[in-house]
């Protein structure tokens, strides 16, 4: 684990930095980011740290200050050792209470478990009488826990719970249960998970705590109480993958306890209700291997759904040669189509299509029939059959919905297999006998591309026309977009910047709205703006926003507005979750916030009053939900919205590390902060489904490359969630790219989403025209990601 100290030269540099701040800014009562609009800290660059002996000579309140950054930007050892700092000062009583408690806090939350324990032990000796004293308990049950000595939470859990409770009980019981059971003190734990599960929390931690309540009774053959926990979820849960891995974990119980009556009947509600889901399968095959009698069809279906195309095959067949003609399904041939089709056996699929429209006339799946035998076609390699049969469906049955779906289908093939001429003729054909359809809006955006891929200028224009006047939003915005350029093109200025305006207003807060902007300023993709902001007179800003606010939705309070509401106050979900981020239970805070949230997201000042209260206690991502929440209710753009507002939806979170790596590596900050929002939210803890960590959400394998050439010591894929380390990481990687492809942002942007030898692919053909290059991004992913956080960097 990396280790660094101050020296007393570091800490008298940040001081002169500190204090210089209001001499560069002549605007009063600059703030940057806060827990409430009338405090007056700044946040300034701080260089790296190294040795520092305990010093008088500079107030500790500032050395308390310099310690919360660091904790902010993620230099929790630095924290830790400058808490340490204040303390070895001989603070005054309050100062030193705040320094021990957050010492605590820090060390707790880099897992420096043992030094937590010292740090809170101290805390709570020296100061019994500080409002914080119960937290103290908990965090350093929490520390103890780390350490596996269980006594010792169990001990600190139960002061807690008595001089705190009612708050966050659940959580708290949930935790002594854990070191009872590490203690096998099984019923002791039993018991305290159930007061965990009667205690107040919110419903989805509630339902993994019922499951894992379930699982301990499991574990220690209590089936009756288990069942009672998996029929708890039930009554509660409404996605459909959860209750069915509910359903079969409740009917699997029931068996291992020996209850097969019970237990076949839960798996065949798994089998029955579930049939296109994996657990479905699973207890099929445990229903067959006791006996149990399904039918093939159902057998097929449920085969089918999870993959076993052969298997499915065999039992439809087996359905369909045990029963008369009335009774087969048309559903049945076309799942026999499909299973057929999977495996590469194009002529048994057309048969199953064919007998669907031959027999099926009058069925719902009759039109998706039709559609699936040119798919057939498609997907073994027959193009031109494919858009002959396509066109087929539309020429026979044009009454049909299925009839637009196929006009696309053909056009879309012709298009993307060298057949642009094809392709114009049958979009046009989808926009004029099928106008009013999604496919005939999309059909007429691909038409226009086509048509100015091949040169007609003028045709590409007409149809994005026709497009806009069909459109809206985002689609809108494109078509408008296009037709501007091509009228630019053709000299026609007034033309174009009236459409140009026209993309600005039809998507205010998206990709082409931005682009828009950008050519009616005549300035390429991610110019830079002539200075950087990042401290604003919040005083004079706030009392615009709150007028705004009363317009907007008619609010009559009087006085401020962004103090919490009595009622938001007493809300139970923010209750738990602001003591719950007290303790460092982040991830448990963070689920009880955004339960909170979704209750009020369309009250706009309950939102505005949340943004600003979770931007202050450091929950940045839930407080750009928040302020999303003002926005998205008062229905309005971000830029429309007060600059107070637009600025909680588009943060700086992380400013001084963000400035100074970018000076470093001479980039524009302002792309880093779009980058870090479409990553993360500003959510440092962030991970994705690939792995990938932190602020700007850099996948394991790409960590260690850059971990190698920073010559980070000791780098673990945890560093990525501090956030200067996932800052550094990601600021190394888009200079990288942006080298690679001579400081082009859309193409290094691609290379850091896609990688940079697709991104090198694109650009070969798009060369220097930045909207030829974004249609030639062939990933849709990367397409929308650098068109966000193009957008982003708009706002910003």
């Amino acid at each position: 684990m990396r280790k660094t100290r101050l020296t007393l030269t570091f800490l008298l540099a940040a001081l002169l930095i500190l204090s210089a701040c209001n001499l560069n800014e002549p605007e009063p009562n600059i703030i940057y980011v806060t827990a409430t609009p009338d405090a007056t800290a700044t946040q300034t660059p701080l260089p790296s740290p190294t040795p520092l002996p305990p010093t008088p000579t500079i107030e500790p309140k500032v050395v308390l200050d310099i310690a919360d950054q660091y904790l902010t930007n993620g230099y929790f050892e630095n924290a830790v050792m400058t808490y340490q700092t204040v303390l070895a000062q001989g603070a005054p009583p309050e100062i030193g209470a705040e320094a021990a408690f957050r010492l605590g806090q820090s060390a707790l939350r880099e897992g420096l478990f043992q030094s937590a324990v010292e740090a809170l032990t101290g805390f709570i000796n020296q100061y019994p009488q500080d409002m914080r004293i119960a937290q103290a308990y908990f965090l350093r049950g929490d520390a103890y826990m780390g350490l596996s000595q269980w006594n010792e939470a169990l001990a600190d859990f139960q002061q807690y719970l008595g001089l705190r409770p009612g708050l966050i009980d659940s959580y708290a019981h949930e935790r002594i249960g854990d070191a009872q059971l590490a203690l096998n003190q099984l019923e002791a734990a039993l018991a305290s998970y159930a007061q965990a599960v009667e205690a107040n929390r919110t419903l989805a931690p509630l339902l993994a705590l019922r499951e894992r309540l379930a699982q301990v009774y499991r574990s220690s053959g209590r089936v009756a109480e288990a069942i009672a926990q998996y029929d708890a979820i039930l009554a509660n849960a409404q996605n459909e993958a959860y209750r069915a891995t509910i359903e079969l974990a409740a009917a699997q119980a029931l068996i291992e306890g020996g209850d097969n009556e019970n237990g076949l009947a839960r798996l065949r509600t798994v089998f029955e209700t579930y049939p296109t889901r994996p657990q479905a399968y699973e207890a099929m095959n445990l229903l067959l291997q006791n006996g149990v009698e399904l039918t093939p069809y159902d057998i097929g279906r449920v085969r089918f759904f999870y993959g076993d195309y052969s298997g499915a095959i065999e039992a439809l067949n087996e359905f369909s040669t045990q029963q008369a003609l009335v009774n087969i399904p048309a559903e049945l041939h076309m799942l026999l189509g499909r299973a057929y089709r999977e495996l590469g056996n194009g002529d048994a699929a057309e048969v199953a299509f064919r007998t669907v429209i031959g027999q099926y006339p009058q069925d719902p799946l009759f039109g998706e029939a039709l559609l699936e035998q040119g798919r057939t076609k498609f997907l073994l390699g027959d193009i031109p059959g494919a858009i002959e049969t396509y066109l087929a469906i539309a020429d026979t049955y044009g009454y049909l919905e299925a009839s637009a779906e196929a006009v696309w289908r053909a056009g879309y093939l012709a298009a993307t297999n060298e057949q642009p001429a094809q392709a114009l003729t049958i979009f046009e054909r989808l926009a004029r006998d099928f106008p009013e359809t999604q496919q005939a809006r999309s059909g007429l955006l691909l038409a226009g591309s086509t048509a100015y891929s091949q040169g007609e200028t003028t045709r590409a224009e007409q149809l994005f026309a026709r497009l806009a006047t069909t459109s809206s939003g985002e689609t809108q915005a494109e078509a408008y977009l296009w037709v501007g350029q091509l009228a630019a093109q053709r000299g026609d200025s007034a033309t174009a910047q009236q459409a140009f305006q026209q993309a600005v207003g039809a998507s205010p807060d998206g990709y082409f709205s931005a682009r828009a902007q950008d050519l009616i300023a005549n300035q390429p993709p991610f110019a830079p703006p002539a200075r950087y902001r990042f401290q604003f007179d919040d005083a004079a800003e706030i009392a615009q926003a709150e007028d705004w606010l009363r317009q907007r939705f008619n609010i009559t309070q009087e006085g401020a507005l962004w103090p919490l509401a009595l009622t938001l106050e007493a809300e139970p979900r923010l209750v738990r979750g602001r003591e719950l981020w007290e303790v460092a239970a982040y991830d448990e805070a963070n689920v009880e916030f955004g339960d909170l949230l979704a209750a009020y997201e369309t009250d706009g000042l309950a939102a505005y009053q949340l943004a600003i209260y979770l931007r202050g206690i450091g929950a940045y991502y839930q407080s750009i939900v928040a302020a999303a929440n003002i926005i998205r209710a008062a229905g309005v753009g971000t830029l429309d919205a007060p600059p107070y507002i637009a600025r909680m939806r588009y943060p700086a979170y992380y400013a001084n590390v963000v400035e100074e790596v970018a000076q470093r590596r001479d980039f524009d900050p302002l792309v880093m902060f779009a980058l870090i929002r479409t990553e993360s939210l500003f959510n440092t803890y962030a991970t994705a489904a690939a792995g990938e960590k932190g602020l700007t959400q850099v996948i394991p394998s790409t960590a260690e490359y850059i971990a190698a050439q920073l010559n980070w010591p000791n780098y673990q894929h945890s560093d990525l969630f501090r956030p200067y380390a996932g800052i550094e990481f990601g600021a190394f990687y888009l200079e990288e790219q942006l080298r690679r492809f001579g400081d082009n942002v859309p193409a290094a942007l691609s290379g850091y989403n896609a990688g940079p030898g697709r991104a090198a692919q694109w650009l070969s053909i798009a060369g220097d025209d930045p909207d030829l290059f974004m249609s030639t991004i062939t990933i849709d992913s990367t397409r929308g990601y650098v068109q966000r956080i193009y957008s982003f960097y708009n706002i910003y």
